[in-house]
């Protein structure tokens, strides 16, 4: 049976899911601008800080799915309201932290938050927009999502330089306190599915999984890939992700049910979306060092150039959305990760003679190319599942898109020190190894795209079922 929600009500809950989103996606990109503001002011180096992304952005990836399924199991309103509530008191703590230890440590308070808020997002949209108009909304949070993640740098550079980087926490605590207030009021209490068992072997073993993965991907290239502790995380990473299938085979309910990915629109869609916060994250990690080093421009020349994803992405991914519930056709994300692809390339290809409006436009086509692919993309992974797991549903679009944000940032990471060292030890000059270094990792992310094109076109026929 299809829902027929409120037509006011729907336009609340987005609005709800949406300042929720925002503020999570924000502070999960928000801090990169701040690293060297907040290595000299707690006089650390750069291996310590950077620890005040990975605690945020590990907590919240390790514990979306938990948190979905809790929230198909008990309800999607108190998980969310309590999750903008444990979000804003971490922002206050980030903002009062002492040392670096403390601020890493509330920033793991700050994820536990967000991820309870970015679990249960899309499966409250999900479930109050009919499914004619999923793509549309799906689009309008793609958007939400997008520019917070995006205009966490931008917004950031304009904060810091006017107040310094506490009032990157600050902004939060008002909003979030508005927020939940709105959010108790305004959410109606969903249907508990009774009888239903949490599986904690399951999430034990994934958690495990994870968090093995994700010290790979973040250490591997400071203490050496082939170095004793990565081998054994890589160990451990296999030996909790076997444990974790054999777990949710025995299980009478299993927190994921494995046969979700022999659904191709499910496991696909999944997988394109994977791959395109890889490429995506890969430019936007490089694009402030470029920017700096190479051409010289400062914090909120950066902030200002960066602004045109987010604002291109916000104008683009409800139209691409609606394009997708009037056509019924999904081709418009696969066409988007080939923009997305063209402008990787351009990128690459920027020298030390680039113009601002040069970085400017072709920041706005990966933007263009984002809110094209996003849309449909999401549409269909949350059209692809029964309803009472659309809290998985959500929490595995949120995984995914953490994930790729991590991985985005070690390859790049490895792709351009690696050419940088080499081309320096080849002789040439700084500038000229840097910029070698930067055309490197920017193909590599081009081609990790062109795969995410394929995974895109080998969807299959999307059978909606909610």
């Amino acid at each position: 049976m299809k829902n027929k929600p409120d037509p006011k009500y729907k336009w609340r809950a987005m609005l709800v899911v949406s300042i929720g989103i925002f503020m999570a996606t924000l502070d999960a990109s928000i801090i990169n601008i701040a690293l060297p503001t907040l290595t000299r002011y707690f006089n650390t180096d750069i291996p310590t800080i950077e620890w005040v992304i990975l605690s945020y952005l590990v907590t919240i990836t390790t514990l979306l799915l938990t948190l979905g399924r809790l929230s198909d199991m008990y309800g999607r309103k108190p998980v969310f309201c309590l999750g903008l509530l444990i979000f804003t008191l971490g922002s206050g703590l980030c903002s009062l932290s002492a040392s670096a230890t403390q601020l890493i440590a509330f920033r793991v308070v700050q994820g536990l938050g967000a991820a309870m808020v970015m679990a249960n997002g899309p499966a409250i949209i999900t479930d109050v927009f009919p499914h004619t108009e999923r793509g549309k909304a799906m689009g309008l949070i793609g958007a939400v999502v997008s520019i917070g993640s995006m205009a966490g740098p931008a917004l950031g550079g304009f904060l810091i330089h006017w107040m310094g980087w506490q009032s990157i926490f600050y902004i939060n605590i008002p909003l979030g306190l508005l927020g939940t207030v709105y959010a108790f009021r305004t959410l109606k209490r969903d249907q508990p599915h009774d009888g239903q068992k949490f599986d904690i072997p399951g999430a034990v073993f994934m958690f495990m999984s994870l968090i093995s993965l994700l010290l790979v991907i973040t250490r591997g290239q400071e203490l050496g890939w082939d170095s004793p502790a990565i081998i054994g995380l890589s160990v451990m990473f296999a030996v909790f992700l076997t444990g974790f299938i054999i777990a949710e085979k025995r299980a009478d309910q299993p927190m994921v049910e494995l046969s979700l990915f022999r659904n191709r629109p499910f496991s696909a869609s999944n997988t394109s979306g994977f791959l395109s916060f890889v490429a995506m994250f890969a430019a936007f990690f490089l694009m402030p060092f470029y920017m700096e080093e190479i051409l010289g421009y400062n914090t909120v020349h950066m902030a200002m150039a960066l602004i045109a994803v987010p604002l291109v992405m916000a104008l683009v991914a409800p139209v691409s959305g609606w394009i997708s519930d009037r056509t019924n056709s999904f081709k418009l994300s696969s066409l988007g990760m080939a923009v997305t692809c063209l402008a990787l390339i351009f990128l690459g290809n920027l020298d030390q003679n680039a113009t601002f409006l040069d970085i400017v436009f072709m920041l706005g086509m990966i933007g263009l190319g984002m809110g094209m692919f996003q849309s449909p993309n999401n549409s269909i992974v949350m059209g692809s599942v029964p309803k009472n797991r659309l809290g998985i549903a959500g929490g595995m679009l949120g995984m995914v898109r953490n994930l790729g944000m991590v991985t985005g940032i070690a390859i790049s990471g490895a792709v351009f020190t690696r050419g940088l060292q080499s081309n320096q030890a080849a002789g040439l000059a700084y500038e000229a190894a840097f910029l070698g270094g930067f055309h490197d990792a920017f193909m590599v992310a081009a081609v990790i795209c062109a795969v995410g094109i394929i995974t895109s076109l080998m969807r299959g026929k999307v059978r909606d079922k909610q």
